[in-house]
């Protein structure tokens, strides 16, 4: 089995090309699924980010008011790494105790992507074989983050501008997979990088594909 980290910044289309691989065979782990159970009321995660940040930042109902929470750390890199302090550790828990259920499981998937935004900052790409980003403009980029979630253009690309440049991920990844361009073409290159991993042929050519 081999294990896929699969990175990009927010609205690179990370979603699409995980579903791609599911849909080819792939086992997937959506991290920022997990980053929503890790933070349920009376978590120890939870209690940890009140303790950080304050009551404040929790809804009436005690679940973490998330979009408060964003739009703090986005604007404050101190207050960022203050909450991946917190959080990554138990993420690489969850996703380490993932892949060795897969590993034990009776018949393994030829591969698992672990779908994760901070692959990186976590210290997750430490646990993958190999490091597929995903890359769009940053206008579209934006344009979709706006959508997604409900939130002014301008505050899409604060968030953009918030984390990793795209540059240095490009610069540790084995490869890349755009998808700023028609959804055959990014399928298409999702085809190239599972017959480069399992299809029996290697990767011709920059397998970047940039």
């Amino acid at each position: 089995m081999i294990v896929i980290g699969l990175a990009g910044q927010s609205g690179t289309g990370k979603t699409t090309v995980a579903a791609m691989l599911v849909e080819r065979g792939a086992a997937c782990l959506d991290m920022d699924l997990v980053a929503r159970e890790i933070v349920a009321p009376g978590s120890p995660v939870l209690l940890d980010i009140e303790r950080a940040f304050g009551g404040e930042f929790l809804m009436a109902d005690g679940t973490l008011n998330r979009r408060k929470l964003g739009r703090t750390v986005f604007s404050a890199p101190a207050a960022l790494e203050l909450l991946n302090s917190i959080t990554h550790p138990e993420l690489v828990r969850k996703a380490r105790a993932w892949i060795r259920g897969l590993e034990q499981s009776p018949c393994p998937p030829p591969i698992a992507v672990i779908d994760a935004a901070a692959l990186f900052e976590s210290g997750l790409a430490e646990h993958v074989d190999v490091v597929v980003i995903a890359v769009a403009n940053a206008e579209l980029q934006a344009e979709r983050i706006a959508v997604r979630d409900g939130i002014p253009y301008e505050d899409a690309v604060a968030r953009i501008r918030a984390q990793r440049p795209v540059v240095e991920m490009i610069e540790r990844a084995d490869f890349v997979i755009r998808t700023d361009c028609p959804l055959d073409e990014t399928g298409r290159q999702v085809d190239e990088l599972w017959e480069a991993l399992v299809g029996g042929r290697p990767c011709v050519g920059d397998p970047r594909n940039v």
